[in-house]
């Protein structure tokens, strides 16, 4: 072991991590915008759909079924990365046995030679060296066994076991947030429901805050709000546009879009927390296997609901039409599996808070769109549309710079190296990474 506590190779340190972090953000802010672009165009699928009379239940539960598509797929990938791993490996052995079997022809000449020094070193040697030397392997095996204990593979990565228990937890939050979603469409204005999802943002800052311990600013605070309070002036903005929408129950519809965008919250909040950062040495976890697992919780878990109100011909399979049918479909391939598979790898890319207030790019996206088709927006769409991305941009201001690089400056980096020298055992180690 070999402590350099250099400024120069902390600070090439610390470039090297501000590089690979500042890559990470972007990629993640490119899954936002896609994810936005995804969810307009699925909203002219949705609408088309529920104008035709599919309930919401059997939208949500068929949309987020089709998860379980992903779990062949990993499965598939994962046996042909084995097998050519194992290949590799086979062909390298073949290298190694043949070196292993020149190396043994030349011990053997000088095997008579040393027998009778090698006799008396053993007859040298204590008993406590003895006795290190053949816990050493049995060391190894431990370490091994440890590895799995924690639900990790050969490879680093999360067993089908411990990815399923996460999915399991998540599944019920996930499909009780898009249903309350759309139900609330039923008995509420489209305007109604877009003010009150938009809290969602606040929500998850709030939760964020507690449960992750994200650092608070104004600035973030302030950006979340210029979030909200955009996607309420465009909204109110385009109220003459859906002044057609029936509002039957606006006390039912409205307290819906609040549930919804209270457990919106809560399960990507659980996302973050449960699943790993591999930055810190947590495990790899395939996000593909996890939404697949998800959908086939999903199926399972919601099924009983569906047939029996199927059998109680409240909401027959029956009335859906092969058209029906490969529109929800197509829209759970797009809005589904694969925005929801981007946004949540943009989550474990960005935060909770970024993740959740930048989809209201939509809404500008929206208005790029309507401007386009012919359809110009108010002027108040424009004020709302500058407030989210003025918002959106104060969120993304990195926070915390300084005091990460001091800290990373304080803190001595321990590289690992053939020199024999042991790190001290008392409390002032400090250097060892964990």
């Amino acid at each position: 072991m070999k402590v350099d506590d250099g400024p120069s190779s902390s600070g090439s340190r610390w470039s090297r991590m501000m590089s690979t972090d500042s890559w990470r953000w972007c990629l993640g802010l490119i899954y936002i915008v896609a994810v936005a672009g995804i969810w307009i165009a699925a909203s002219y699928i949705v609408q088309s759909v529920v104008d035709g009379g599919v309930s919401p239940f059997l939208i949500t539960y068929i949309c987020n079924s089709l998860f379980v598509i992903y779990i062949p797929i990993v499965e598939v990938a994962r046996y042909f990365e084995d097998s050519i791993n194992n290949f590799w490996t086979k062909l390298k052995g073949k290298d190694v046995t043949e070196l292993e079997q020149s190396a043994d022809l030349e011990s053997i000449n000088l095997l008579h030679t040393s027998e009778q020094e090698g006799s008396a070193a053993s007859l040298a040697r204590s008993p406590e060296d003895i006795l290190a030397s053949d816990t050493v392997f049995p060391a190894q095996v431990e370490l091994s066994v440890a590895d799995s204990s924690k639900g990790l593979d050969a490879k680093g990565r999360w067993t089908r076991a411990r990815v399923a228990r996460v999915s399991m937890v998540v599944c019920p939050f996930w499909f009780l947030a898009q249903l309350t979603f759309n139900l609330s469409l039923r008995y509420t204005t489209v305007t109604s429901n877009t003010i009150l999802s938009s809290t969602s943002s606040l929500f998850t800052f709030l939760v964020a805050l507690v449960f992750l311990g994200e650092t608070f600013t104004w600035l973030k605070l302030v950006s979340v709000l210029l979030c909200m309070g955009g996607t309420i002036i465009v909204s109110l903005a385009d109220s003459s546009s859906t002044s057609n929408a029936i509002a039957t129950n606006p006390l039912l519809g409205d307290i819906l879009s609040i549930v919804s965008a209270g457990l919106y919250a809560v399960y990507i909040t659980l996302i973050r927390k449960k699943l790993p950062d591999e930055k810190e040495g947590q495990g790899k976890v395939s996000m593909a296997q996890f939404l697949g697992f998800l959908g086939l919780f999903n199926m399972l878990f919601f099924l009983p609901v569906a047939l029996v109100l199927n059998f109680a011909k409240l909401e027959p399979f029956h009335r859906l039409t092969w058209e029906q049918v490969g529109l929800i479909v197509g829209k759970g391939l797009l809005d589904n599996v694969l925005s929801d598979y981007l946004w949540a790898k943009a989550i474990l890319l960005t935060t909770t808070t970024v993740a959740t207030a930048g989809l209201t790019i939509q809404v500008p996206i929206a208005a790029i769109v309507d401007t386009v088709t012919g359809h110009a927006p108010h002027l108040l769409d424009y004020i709302g549309a500058a407030a989210v991305l003025v918002g959106f941009a104060g969120i993304n201001i990195p926070v915390g710079t300084p005091q990460a690089s001091q800290q990373e400056q304080e803190t001595p980096i321990v590289s690992m190296v053939d020199d024999p020298v042991h790190l001290p055992s008392d409390g002032n180690a400090t250097g060892v990474v964990q």
